[in-house]
């Protein structure tokens, strides 16, 4: 029994919801299909002749977990049970687990050093194969990446780069088809697909739990950038891939949809992630999909919401040019109307208007200057030596009395100033305009006009509108609600067409059911299995998250819910109340030979 810190297992005295403590208590219609293939069918996929559609979690520690102590641990069987259990109270049909099929590079690993695999029975394959046991038992799919972009705890590309003294930073030799570092790769994969497991005397080959192997984890970086696979690689691991498994279908492992690998035959389904969730990327890549008949997948999303909690206030900037304009009123009187031309409006913008015309005025007043003082120099050079004019003696000698000379006539008449002749209506009039002269000019783009303060408030919403709504509309996360009837939709139309998604990532609760394990990704689903008298146990995990997640995969499934009452729908499920309980731990899966392995009554 729990003790008292531990989160409650409800009783008929605390709860009257629904309570799933087995496998065996799911409908036989959830399980029937477990031995059959799940095919493409153009850009959908089919089970047993009807449409199948993948919803649910990705659950990447199945194999191998770094969130316990000592870390990285081979998660306990009472654990895996209860993520099945989770998954499919929520709705699943599959999961997506990395560790499965990406196990290399430590002691815990498959393939602990180059070449150098566990036994059979040891725990490494036993974690594994206990796994796809458990997923069968409750009905579930499973997608199964065989490598990682990234070096992660349970091995990745540069894994394989390190055992052969290479550098793990340049994947080059990796995705050379004749390279050692590839044969490393096609040898591993071999090993993992031929390996029988005891549970089910199947390989994983010829296991129809596994829905697809999907070539690699998020290969090219979360960029799609930084080094992505050739597409003679993705060929070349497609084919092996059809070579030992011809009946499990082939997901493409390159982040984001690749023109490159939509013509590849072998290739039979393509994903791309979303973190965070987006319209815009999502209806691309659905629509680049379909335009090769080819399944797409959302692989992982972002069902936090908390990119849009903290960009939604970008829509605001669309009121941007409405503040701008009232500014604009604000301004004196006296700046407006801006004179300029088209050409200035061209070159440099209206507001730079007056500025020219005051370099303008200041350069031909410069100009004007210089004129003068060249035209005055000139007509002293053309006058030659000149007589000096007659001295007057005056009495008094002194310069403050002296009489000023320029009043008496000159000797010369080339001394005289030559006035313009005299007209009816004067040239010129005093004082002269501040304004400099108004020059005719035939080119429209240099005739001038006026520009007021309406003009400028007009062409902010003429130009910043149109530009800002599309990048707002492109980079403004999408909220989880919209991103979710968005997929919803494309899982019932074709085309474009989506065969599902998978959100990022599930946990469950430790082994001894007291507390939910942590993870520090900040995308930790906790599903609230154990509400108490108050409910307020529940609100330890991820609270009416779960409840939105449950209703959107049952309504991709167009089922209804095994664990709902008569008469209710799932849009009734309106917050985590009204989910079913899980009970922690499950009770352990029956095998033909009577061994009962994992959960309560484990032997």
């Amino acid at each position: 029994m729990a003790s008292a810190s531990c989160l409650p297992t409800p009783t008929a005295s605390t709860s009257q919801q629904y309570t799933l403590s087995a496998a065996s208590q799911l409908p036989a219609a959830s399980t029937a299909a477990s031995t059959s293939f799940v095919r493409r069918n153009g850009s959908q996929l089919a089970l047993d002749g009807a449409e199948f559609n993948v919803v649910g979690p990705n659950v990447y520690w199945l194999g191998l977990d770094e969130n316990v102590d000592p870390s990285p641990s081979y998660p306990s069987k009472g654990r895996v049970l209860e993520a099945m259990a989770v998954a499919s109270a929520m709705g699943a049909t599959t999961i997506r687990s990395t560790s499965l099929g990406v196990s290399f590079g430590t002691g815990l690993s498959i393939e602990n050093a180059l070449g150098q695999f566990k036994p059979e029975g040891d725990p490494a394959w036993d974690a594994i194969d206990f796994a796809l046991l458990a997923a069968r038992s409750y009905g579930l799919r499973l997608v199964i990446p065989l490598t990682d972009q990234y070096d992660y705890y349970h091995g990745g590309i540069p894994t394989f780069l390190r055992w052969r003294n290479l550098s793990s930073t340049d994947f080059s030799p990796f995705y050379d088809l004749n390279s050692p570092t590839c044969g490393d790769f096609a040898l591993y994969v071999r090993t993992l697909l031929n390996h029988t497991s005891p549970y089910t005397n199947l390989t994983m080959a010829t296991d129809p739990t596994v829905l697809a192997f999907e070539t690699g984890n998020e290969l090219g970086g979360w960029t799609g950038d930084d080094y992505p696979p050739p597409a003679e690689w993705t060929t070349a691991v497609a084919q092996l891939l059809h070579e030992l498994a011809p009946d499990t279908l082939v997901l493409s492992g390159s982040y984001g949809v690749r023109k490159d690998e939509l013509e590849i035959a072998g290739v039979d389904m393509v994903s791309d992630h979303f973190y965070p969730p987006s319209l815009y990327r999502l209806s691309s890549s659905a629509s680049l999909a379909a335009s090769a008949q080819k399944p797409f997948l959302i692989g992982e999303y972002d069902w936090t919401n908390r990119y849009y909690v903290g960009w939604r206030w970008a829509w605001f900037l669309l009121v941007l040019p409405a503040v701008l304009s009232a500014l604009l009123y604000l301004t004196p009187r006296r700046w407006w109307p801006l004179r300029t031309t088209l050409r200035g409006v061209v070159t440099c913008g209206c507001c730079c208007a007056r500025r020219r015309q005051r370099r303008k005025r200041a350069r031909a007043a410069v100009e004007d200057e210089a004129g003068r003082d060249e035209a005055v120099r000139l007509s002293m050079a053309s006058r030659g030596p000149s007589t000096p004019p007659p001295s007057y003696d005056h009495p008094l000698d002194h310069d403050a009395l002296s009489t000023d000379k320029s009043l008496f006539a000159s000797t010369s008449s080339a001394d005289l100033p030559i006035l313009p002749a005299s007209t009816s209506s004067p040239s010129t009039t005093f004082p002269p305009s501040r304004r400099p002269p108004t020059r005719s000019s035939s080119s429209l783009l240099d005739r001038p006009f006026p520009i007021y303060r309406w003009h400028v408030a007009l062409a902010l919403f003429v130009i910043l509108v149109p530009l800002l709504a599309p990048l707002l509309h492109l980079f403004v996360p999408t909220q989880i609600s919209a991103f979710l009837s968005r997929s919803a939709a494309l899982a019932a139309r074709d085309p474009p067409h989506a065969v599902g998604d998978l959100y990022w990532s599930l946990f469950g609760r430790d082994d001894a059911c007291c507390a939910y394990v942590p993870h520090g990704d900040g995308y930790t689903l906790h599903y609230p299995s154990a509400p108490g008298p108050s409910g307020g146990a529940a609100g330890m995990g991820s609270g009416d998250a779960v409840a939105q997640l449950a209703r959107h995969a049952w309504e991709v499934r167009g089922e209804r819910p095994y664990w709902l009452e008569e008469g209710r729908s799932i849009g009734d499920v309106r917050g985590w109340r009204d989910l079913p309980v899980v009970a922690c731990p499950q009770e352990g899966l029956r095998l033909a030979n009577g061994t009962v392995v994992g959960g309560s009554t484990s032997s």
